[in-house]
């Protein structure tokens, strides 16, 4: 099968089922969530089995693995009202954020702490690997650049992998063995976090909150004078609720401490 028709299976089923999701109603969610995770696991499924030969199907069940699998868990969120989705806009988003963290105590949550770990670890991963290719590379080679790695008529390797091995070995004792479990590594340590980090936001839609520190918070409410970064982040979750409750919670009835209140122009 020529190049053109692997190209346009995957873009079908990663790109084009962006536009409908787009416009519908639920656009929010899907328009957050879908570029990054579409892309991440496309390569990660493309790449595990590419020397099976079996190159097509693993076009097709990329894609639509992204699609489908990462959508249904955002169905879950649902459950309590489609109201506290994300709405389009930037600040819509950041704003979805601080409820988040405001409501939920999202940043002291270990699914987020996951999810960081593998999108900030993926970054250094992928500028290792990057350095490392640019500084090992044939200067005699016909690969004009690293993307000539690509072509399965290519003769001869854009890199040295053998340079590169013997360097990592000596800074950090271990070293990947061959490209193939390098490129599949650099995906899945990002994949497993952005799915991590979903299955904290589902478990907080079903209010999940057993894994959070909350043993620190009794603490603090017995001991006047306990205080760690936990109980600080408490004081902010309740400013922004302060902040955002009238719109958001209006319900509720919420009431807040002195200390928490906007002062001037405090927010």
């Amino acid at each position: 099968m020529n190049r053109m028709i692997i190209m346009t299976i995957a873009l079908g089923w990663s790109g084009l089922l962006l536009f409908p999701c787009a416009y519908s109603a639920l656009g929010g969610w899907f328009t957050v969530s879908t570029p990054a995770n579409c892309l991440a696991h496309f390569l990660l499924l493309l790449w595990g089995p590419e020397a099976q030969g079996d190159f097509t199907r693993w076009c097709q069940l990329g894609g639509l693995w992204a699609f489908v699998a990462l959508h249904s868990a955002f169905a879950l969120i649902g459950q309590s009202g489609w109201f506290f989705a994300p709405s389009f806009g930037v600040a819509a988003i950041f704003r979805f954020i601080l409820f988040f963290q405001g409501f939920h105590y999202w940043t002291l949550n270990p699914f987020h702490m996951m999810g960081v770990a593998g999108v900030l670890g993926a970054a250094l991963l992928c500028a290792i690997h990057g350095a490392t290719v640019e500084n090992t590379l044939f200067e005699d080679g016909d690969g004009a650049n690293t993307f000539r790695a690509f072509n399965p008529t290519q003769a001869e390797e854009t890199y040295s992998m053998v340079t590169a091995n013997r360097f990592w070995s000596q800074i950090f004792g271990v070293a990947f063995s061959n490209k193939r479990w390098l490129h599949f590594f650099m995906l899945f340590v990002p994949v497993t976090g952005l799915w991590m980090s979903a299955l904290g936001v589902v478990g907080l839609a079903l209010n999940l909150r057993a894994y959070d520190f909350v043993s620190q918070e009794i603490r603090a409410a017995e001991d006047p004078e306990f205080e760690t970064f936990y109980t600080k982040n408490i004081l902010l979750n309740e400013g922004i609720r302060a902040w955002m409750a009238a719109q958001d919670q209006p319900h509720e009835n919420l009431i807040f401490p002195e200390e928490v209140l906007p002062r001037g122009n405090a927010l």
